[in-house]
């Protein structure tokens, strides 16, 4: 039996040819009841195969966000006109809240960077002074002992030299070491910016819709293997998996998304267009 949306005087079918996306009323008994009050059928008591179409919704599909206009159906053929309106301004509302609460995260984000990359920073200064003061004093001890002349030299002054060139060695060596890890945590950086990997399941939800971490990294390993790959990636698979659904989710302009991660819009642009052929398989995951 084919899918039929069950609003009052709706008359759309699916159709592999349509653009419509067809849902399940809700298994939740809350929810449920809420969806069924507002399709407003008398004397209805729908089965486990009854759907309605996308048309209902102010934005065109469902939403699981209890905030969001599109949480519950609200457009029907009984709808008033003023109610249409109201409820478009509602989803402008909603969509501005999103937006400035998504900045404020990123915000607080990065301020976390920043002070990690300032430690980082005087940490390196510190060990540099420190080389710096001790290769100072070893040339004056050099010199000192040059102007006296190799012959009033004793043993206890090469032991002393000696003792200071290890001292140089070794405090070169630590310089060296941390300026490996300084490379290697400015690397990290770059690569957790906005990474699924470090998020719980409430940041999956809020910027992606998907009820948690497990829920994403299914989605990923359903679907990753249809993208087609890149000589170049500027992000990680499941950084670019998780800008797809931002850009899905919470209608980010391209030109914001760049900002968040950090590449070029025109590497937004890519991205999105590499993970557009599996947009089907994440509709179909969505919907389960």
């Amino acid at each position: 039996m084919g899918k039929s949306c069950c609003a009052t005087d709706c008359k759309n079918r699916f159709s592999k040819t349509s653009e419509l996306s067809f849902y399940r009323l809700p298994k939740a008994k809350e929810k449920r009841n809420k969806w069924i009050a507002a399709i407003r059928r008398n004397n209805w008591n729908p089965g486990s195969e009854t759907w309605i179409c996308s048309c209902h919704f102010v934005s065109g599909k469902k939403s699981d966000d209890p905030l969001h206009p599109d949480y519950v159906p609200s457009l029907f053929s009984f709808t008033s006109t003023t109610d249409r309106v109201r409820a478009v301004n509602n989803l402008e509302r909603y969509q501005r809240f999103r937006e400035v609460s998504v900045k404020r995260l990123v915000s607080a984000d990065t301020s976390k960077e920043l002070a990690a990359t300032a430690l980082i920073n005087l940490h390196q200064s510190t060990i540099k002074n420190e080389v710096q003061t001790v290769e100072i004093q070893s040339t004056e001890v050099q010199q000192t002992f040059e102007v006296q002349g190799t012959e009033v030299q004793t043993d206890e002054t090469h032991r002393d030299i000696a003792s200071l060139h290890d001292q140089i060695k070794s405090l070169n060596n630590e310089c060296q070491s941390l300026r490996e890890k300084v490379y290697g945590l400015e690397s990290e950086l770059k690569l957790h910016i906005l990474d699924p990997s470090h998020f719980d399941d409430s940041k999956i939800k809020f910027f992606t819709g998907l009820p948690n971490l497990q829920t994403f990294m299914l989605l990923f390993s359903s679907v990753s293997s249809a993208v087609p790959s890149t000589a170049k990636q500027s992000l990680k698979s499941t950084q670019e998996l998780l800008l797809t659904l931002m850009k899905r989710h919470l209608s980010l302009s391209e030109e914001f998304l760049g900002h968040l991660f950090r590449i070029h819009q025109s590497t937004v642009s890519r991205i999105l267009r590499r993970w557009i052929h599996v947009h089907g398989a994440i509709n179909s995951l969505m919907e389960k």
